[in-house]
């Protein structure tokens, strides 16, 4: 099997776990190759190196996924990364389909100003992922379906 040019990997990272890389020249795996990662930075991987690369959808490498179910492959470097450049953003939220994930952000952002607030009271469609959108749902199914609904939070700050 090879690695094309011009595809993506991702190669493993100690402080990232993975980061995407675009393939500059077509090399099969187990032998060396070459490598650029996002900011620019080339990298020549010896043969070794290169047993450790996994293919990485082209698709994962977009901040404008909100929600993740959305990805063609979800898995654990996907996830990640995309958390990773959303959190740069100052976006905090993100959706797995009806979960919520939310990134501390260690600072103040204007996510829960009475204007926000009320632009989700008017609904979520096409709106992105927020507390505020959680709130909204349970509250709609409760009404609508006549039935209890919980929200569990979960983690630490």
């Amino acid at each position: 099997s090879t690695f094309e040019e011009g595809s993506w990997v991702w190669m493993p990272d100690a402080e990232h776990v993975a980061v995407p890389c675009k393939v500059l020249s077509t090399f099969a795996i187990g032998s060396p190759g070459k490598l650029r990662d996002e900011q620019g930075e080339d990298y020549a991987i010896d043969a070794e190196k290169s047993k450790t690369l996994t293919p990485c959808e082209e698709q994962c490498l977009s901040s404008k996924v909100d929600n993740l179910i959305k990805l063609n492959d979800l898995n654990e470097n996907s996830i990640l990364h995309n958390l990773r450049i959303r959190f740069k953003l100052d976006k905090i939220y993100t959706s797995v389909s009806s979960i919520l994930i939310s990134v501390n952000p260690f600072k103040m952002l204007p996510l829960y100003t009475p204007e926000i607030m009320e632009s989700y009271v008017n609904g979520i469609r096409g709106k992105d992922p927020h507390v505020f959108a959680i709130g909204y749902q349970a509250y709609n199914n409760m009404m609508s379906e006549n039935s209890d609904q919980s929200v569990i939070i979960s983690g630490e700050s």
